[in-house]
């Protein structure tokens, strides 16, 4: 970063100048010449260095066949063709596959790929005529297939096929991976360089540069490509930088990076309002908690987030004055109404408590409060400061957030289970599946059965998809973590009960 810093500051006097005398000395000095040949030189080397790792994305559509359809034009259905204009495209980075160095991801946008293949169903669709396909920076390319997705984030990984890729004539090691690691994100007033495919422009492997600062960050999102709702996406609570340049159709799912080949954010295809247009363009930070999710993502495993239990809302610093209580801070978020058996409500929050900070870190309102609970995970243990005006005092207590309900067909883009299933129980927190969630929110000691394999012995023994399961041998488990360490210690019969008070024994 001190090259940047270095290169930057001696472009500013080449550029800034207050007379054409002023210019005249530093053309015959050359200093500032020489700032801005330096400059030249680390964009053309970085965008380099870069540029290999950089694909652009392909989604197009199979014609339904049959003996009384004429075949599709190769433009339509060939990748490979040189005039393919596929429906949709975008960009995608290699990434390395955690453990194994012969093989190779792609990580982008989920909104470039929605629709698309999934690697490993648990069900095959009937009928899958949607298809994906990558184009590298030496210009070969092959299919691939999505290994798994999150809406909320809008990220995705594709899965690319050791049998593809070879008969491309590809093979992965000569794929440079850029490196997922998590980062500050980035400051106001950052110069950044991005890579990307606009208006499909890179179907020949050859991505486009462009630049931009960093104009501010953790911008919110009311709407988001790939049918994240405003109220789903993460998004929405503030998560984005903001870039200074309007970004183009194709360039979503590109690497933002630095003069140093770091990459700082992934591109994505976004606005502030519904409807409306902005010549600003937003990207996702690579911090902490989106390393998570993407290192989840590269496993093949579902996202899961953090559950709290509450209906928050926002309290103004005037609001704030009202309170009997001295505040240092411009704003809080209030539990208008506590969950019956969520986690907050085992915790000790009450209704009407105002949050001020959680783990430490201040909340000055329900989209922070949102944030910070949601990109904790399932699990997490964290400690709240609340005002309770009804005693005039502040409380601290600590929660075990639950799990975020996942909607089971738009939510759910996952091509492992995190765990095998167990006598035929696949098993998740009781708040895991939104139509499992009671209708009266009120949220049992208990972990849900999200699926039941036939022919096995929990389908004998009459469990069902939504059923609650409270006790393992008289042990109680509240997280698929407690269940499976509770059924794995056990190698013979193991009894059930249910929250409806059946009991069953399951043999091995």
């Amino acid at each position: 970063m001190r090259n940047s810093v270095t290169l930057i500051a001696a472009l500013v006097p080449w550029l800034v100048l207050t007379s054409p005398a002023d210019a005249q000395d530093n053309a015959t000095s050359g200093g500032g010449a020489i700032g801005v040949v330096r400059l030249e030189r680390a964009l053309v080397q970085v965008t380099r260095r870069v540029e290999g790792s950089v694909v652009a994305i392909a989604r197009y559509r199979l014609p339904a066949s049959g003996p009384d359809r004429p075949s599709p034009p190769p433009t339509t259905v060939d990748p490979d063709h040189p005039d393919f204009i596929p429906n949709e495209y975008g960009t995608g980075i290699v990434v390395a596959v955690p453990g194994d160095s012969t093989r190779r991801l792609i990580l982008t946008c989920y909104h470039v790929v929605r629709g698309g293949p999934v690697a490993h169903p648990a069900k095959p669709p009937r009928t899958d005529r949607q298809r994906l396909h990558v184009r590298f920076a030496n210009r070969r390319g092959c299919p691939a297939r999505i290994l798994a997705a999150d809406p909320r984030s809008d990220l995705a990984v594709l899965e690319l096929d050791p049998a593809e890729l070879k008969r491309a004539g590809i093979k992965p090691q000569t794929l440079p991976p850029l490196q997922i690691a998590a980062r500050p994100v980035p400051r106001k007033g950052r110069f950044v360089l991005m890579l990307g495919n606009p208006f499909a422009i890179a179907r020949d492997g050859s991505a486009s540069v462009g630049w931009a600062l960093v104009s501010n960050t953790h911008r919110r999102a009311v709407t988001l490509g790939g049918g994240a709702t405003a109220e789903h996406s993460i998004h929405r609570l503030g998560t984005l930088l903001q870039l200074d340049t309007r970004l183009k159709h194709g360039t979503s799912g590109g690497p933002v990076f630095d003069l140093d080949g770091q990459l700082l954010a992934l591109t994505t295809s976004t606005a502030p309002h519904d409807g409306i247009e902005t010549a600003a363009g937003f990207a996702i930070p690579i911090d902490g908690p989106i390393s998570r999710i993407i290192n989840t993502l590269q496993k093949g495993l579902e996202v899961e987030y953090g559950f709290l239990g509450i209906q928050p809302d926002d309290v103004s610093a005037r609001q704030l004055s009202g309170y009997n209580g001295t505040f240092d801070q411009a704003g809080a978020a209030r539990a208008a109404r506590v969950f019956r058996g969520s986690p907050a409500h085992r915790g000790g929050v009450q209704g009407g408590d105002l949050i001020l900070a959680v783990d430490g870190a201040p909340v000055r309102g329900r989209y922070e409060l949102m944030r910070q609970i949601e990109l904790a995970g399932p699990g997490r243990k964290l400690k709240l400061e609340l005002w309770r005006e009804t005693t005039r005092r502040r409380v601290r207590v600590s929660v075990r957030l639950g799990k975020w309900p996942v909607p089971d067909r738009s939510g759910l883009i996952a091509s492992k289970q995190r765990h095998p299933a167990w006598r035929g129980l696949q098993i998740d927190f009781p708040t895991g599946r939104r139509r499992f969630v009671p209708d009266s929110f009120e949220f049992p000691r208990a972990v849900v059965v999200t699926a039941v394999l036939p022919g096995s012995q929990a389908a004998a023994a009459g469990i069902e998809a939504g059923d609650f399961i409270e006790l393992i041998a008289g042990q109680a488990a509240e997280t698929p973590a407690e269940f499976y360490r509770a059924v794995n210690s056990r190698r013979g019969s193991v009894s059930l009960k249910l929250l409806d008070g059946r009991r069953m024994t399951l043999e091995p």
